[in-house]
């Protein structure tokens, strides 16, 4: 474990209480020390999250950060630890406080301004996000609570906390541990049809739920993640739409962002509507599709150029050159075809992969087989589409969306298979990667195309 010692000699000027902030009555309130302030952002500056297990340890001199409170533990969601940022509204760093200390939120609720003591206290990365506590064997742990007192202070001044309104596609990492909202979010169809899950408490959730939500009209995904220890976790999924609010942090194993709530009440879904992608819908006739009618196993395909000779179609529309590429599988001797967004800076990266056409006149019964890995999987990027008038741009054509399980999790080639006996003239099958640096990045393969047919 790799710990870099650093010593923070910062000497910067008190800064008093800006314009706007009130205070609140009958607050009973330490004495509240003064000294230099050093801004939550210059702290972030002195460390790399990207260097292992990295320290700053510890700090010698009496110097504070300050900040507003926007986690609570109350309901139960967040356990031993408060979440600040620099401002009430309008944030640009934020901060995790290990406390061994429950019900936080009676000393420090959502929105008081609380001014921290850093001599003593050490702060490293740890789950993805920048935490602040006491070192121990390498190790940042939580303030004992007979030393809360002598490290965090809250003053007399409590702010409404107003949240930063953001799409999916705009997340970055400069939005950790802020307090944010996202509009126009619907649950994951799986999650409530053909039964309403619940946030956190079905018998398959360990520790945390974790639930996608989905951006309309894009479809882009993030992830809700809920304790199973919240007072809400029985709560059912809701079935329309709406907004939800609450701090963006990092999963435990720092994959991907998810947001926490700090209430049932940061769910508000009070809108009717949902936006589905419009489905592929063709129910089985029943008869076995055997003969296969086109394959491409991307053995051949030692460049993705070669691809367009065969008649397909390999389409950046967000204007960059990245796209699909082969790519060979030494360990198992096996050419596929990959893309992913990671160190893209491409936001979206959004890449097309679109087979020849496909004639399935007089075809009686036709299926779609493909292999599909993902490695590295922070969010769904891919959908596989259907249509039989392509326009010459992915963007103009009218796709249906293929109904496959697409896999979401890190995993091996898995089969993924689709009647499209339904499908009628010369069809072409479409691979849509959608991704965006560094919030979604997942890499995806695809492998062994082939369609089975029967002829009448």
């Amino acid at each position: 474990m790799k710990q870099l010692m650093i010593r923070v000699l910062l000497t910067f000027f008190v800064i008093n209480c800006s314009e706007g902030e009130t205070e609140v009555p009958n607050v009973k309130t330490q004495n509240i020390p003064t000294g230099a302030i050093i801004s939550i952002s210059s702290l972030k500056a002195g460390i790399d999250r990207f260097v292992e297990e990295q320290t700053i340890s510890f700090f010698e001199e009496d110097q504070f950060i300050e900040g507003f409170v926007i986690s609570s533990d109350k309901e139960g969601n967040f356990f031993k630890e408060i979440i600040i940022q620099d401002e009430p509204e309008n944030p640009t760093a934020g901060i995790s406080i290990l406390i061994d200390e429950r019900a936080l939120y009676q000393r420090y609720p959502l929105g008081s301004k609380i001014r921290i003591r850093l001599q003593g206290l050490s702060m490293g990365f740890k789950n993805g996000v920048l935490q602040l506590g006491v070192l121990k064997e390498k190790e940042i742990t939580s303030i004992d609570f007979s030393s809360v007192d002598d490290h965090i202070f809250r003053t007399a001044i409590q702010n409404d906390l107003k949240p930063i309104e953001l799409t999916i596609e705009q997340i970055t990492r400069d939005h950790e541990l802020l307090y944010v909202l996202f509009n126009n979010i619907q649950f994951e169809k799986s999650l409530i049809a053909p039964i309403n899950k619940t946030i956190a408490g079905e018998l398959s959730d360990n520790f945390d739920g974790l639930r996608i939500i989905q951006q309309c009209p894009s479809s882009l995904e993030l992830v809700m993640c809920t304790s199973t220890f919240s007072s809400f976790k029985n709560t059912s999924i809701p079935i329309n739409s709406g907004k939800i609010s609450g701090v963006l942090t990092r999963d435990f194993r720092d994959d991907f962002f998810v947001i926490k709530m700090n209430s049932i009440t940061d769910l508000n879904f009070e809108q009717e509507d949902r936006c589905e992608s419009v489905f592929f819908d063709c129910p089985s006739n029943g008869k076995n599709a055997n003969a296969i009618i086109f394959q491409e196993d991307f053995e051949e395909i030692t460049n993705e150029i070669k691809l367009e000779p065969l008649g397909w179609y390999n389409i950046n529309v967000t204007g960059d050159e990245k796209r699909w590429e082969d790519r060979k599988v030494t360990n198992v001797d096996n050419r596929t075809l990959t893309i992913s967004a990671f160190n893209s800076n491409l936001r979206p990266l959004e890449a097309w992969l679109i087979t020849p056409e496909i004639d399935l006149t007089n075809i009686e019964s036709a299926t779609m087989s493909v292999r599909v890995r993902t490695r590295f999987n922070n969010g769904k990027t891919l959908k596989i589409w259907i249509t039989n008038s392509y326009s010459g741009d992915p963007l103009t054509t009218n796709w249906m969306l293929l109904p496959v399980d697409i896999p979401v999790e890190s995993s091996n080639f898995r089969t993924l298979q689709q009647n499209i006996s339904c499908a009628v003239g010369k069809v072409r099958i479409a691979f849509q990667y959608k991704g965006f640096d560094p919030v979604i990045t997942s890499t995806y393969e695809i492998d062994d195309l082939k369609i089975y047919s029967t002829i009448k």
